[in-house]
């Protein structure tokens, strides 16, 4: 299917209408809707590195979830009870 003259191999969809717009050649230009006149910024894409955020959401889910877990059987709740004794004194 050949593209119209609006719709060009370097296009992208608008982000308020989807409309084919011209795609940002560089970070901070702006490019203007045909159809709903918004306007798009490029924008620097920003990614988080997998480590980190494994062991972001894996630390988090230990402090959440730990206690939980040890808790939940008779030896893990007995233990807990003997470390906050010791702990608050």
């Amino acid at each position: 299917m050949p593209l119209s003259s609006t719709e060009t191999s370097n296009s992208i969809p608008c982000p308020v209408c989807h409309y084919p717009i011209r795609e940002p050649t560089h970070v901070g230009e702006q490019v203007e809707c045909l159809y709903c006149h918004s306007i798009s910024e490029a924008i620097a894409q920003v990614s988080i590195p997998t480590p980190v955020f494994v062991g972001l959401i894996a630390f988090g889910l230990g402090v959440l979830l730990g206690p939980a877990v040890i808790s939940s059987t008779q030896a893990g709740s007995e233990w807990l009870a003997k470390k906050a004794r010791a702990r608050l004194g």
